[in-house]
């Protein structure tokens, strides 16, 4: 019979997630539609979530990298000309916490070791972008994701690493 208990780095990436996900709920309703923005603020760049073109909550972000639907493609945003040094840098120290995945038989384990270790890789499904997704925001330990849309129609990865300003 085969064990079907989740390896311990598992089941600590997806308890994460819960944490966070109910923190965040208590400031954001999930299942609103939110619109993303960027601004100026000092020397910073902040990530802005808006409801009905009202600031809800302000703070630095992580940019991770994209998914392209019309190729089943994830790209790291290391790889994708003009990211700013700080992403990189913080995408480099991501990446090379793939030995925490190495020792290990299963599907999830294996696919966060090659997505660690390759800088494009091939999505065959919805869940591997969650589980993309719950990966980053543990081993960030950012706040929360978001995965808006942008003009090229690439879903891109972002998390939110700390609040600044809440007008709720």
């Amino acid at each position: 019979m085969v064990n079907k208990e989740k390896i311990p780095i598992i089941k600590q990436i997806e308890d994460n997630y819960i944490k966070k996900t109910k923190y965040i709920n208590n400031i954001i309703d999930n299942n609103k539609k939110y619109k993303i923005d960027f601004f100026k603020s000092g020397k910073n760049k902040l990530l802005g979530i808006l409801y009905n073109n009202k600031l809800l909550i302000a703070g630095n972000y992580n940019f991770y990298g994209i998914y392209q639907i019309n190729t089943n493609l994830w790209i790291w945003a290391s790889s994708i000309p003009g990211v700013d040094l700080k992403h990189v840098q913080n995408i480099n120290k991501i990446k090379n916490l793939s030995h925490l995945f190495e020792n290990y038989n299963d599907p999830q384990a294996n696919f966060y070791y090659q997505l660690l270790t390759q800088d494009v890789l091939l999505i065959s499904n919805d869940t591997m972008l969650e589980w993309i997704n719950k990966l980053l925001v543990y081993l960030s330990d950012d706040i929360y994701h978001f995965n808006p849309i942008n003009s090229e129609q690439n879903i891109q990865f972002i998390n939110i690493s700390s609040i600044k300003e809440k007008y709720i």
